[in-house]
């Protein structure tokens, strides 16, 4: 399962790297950040797995990582993300809003909260992108 799963990486990274850069770049800024995400998370994932297999006794002693006890969230955390977050979301009208945390600059209107949250989400990935 292992090399099947490798040999799935390769095959669709070939594609992706097929694919029109300037086309993909107008995808991702449409709607589908999400995705520039799901590279870098799995781009670290498979180099985690390769340091830890090309070193000479199977483990990657590069960081502390393996070696450190498992953390806990604090009971305050969720209060704690809000405060880093410049844009918040709020209920009007039967819709859910972004906007910055001050002034009345509306980021987006959506139909669900979900649909707010993932603007959120996108806003704060192409923060981390420039």
């Amino acid at each position: 399962m292992f090399f099947q799963n490798l040999k799935t990486i390769h095959h669709a990274v070939g594609e992706l790297l097929e694919m029109d850069p300037h086309k993909v770049d107008q995808l991702l800024n449409n709607g589908h950040a999400w995705a520039v995400d799901h590279i870098s998370t799995s781009a670290d994932d498979v180099e985690e797995v390769y340091h830890c297999l090309t070193s000479t006794d199977g483990f990657d002693h590069s960081d502390e990582y393996n070696s450190q006890k498992p953390q806990f969230i604090p009971a305050d955390f969720k209060n704690h993300l809000k405060g880093m977050v410049a844009e918040r979301i709020e209920h009007r009208d039967g819709k859910w809003v972004v906007k910055p945390k001050t002034g009345n600059h509306i980021l987006g209107t959506h139909p669900t909260k979900k649909d707010a949250l993932k603007q959120l989400a996108a806003i704060e990935i192409n923060k981390h992108t420039r």
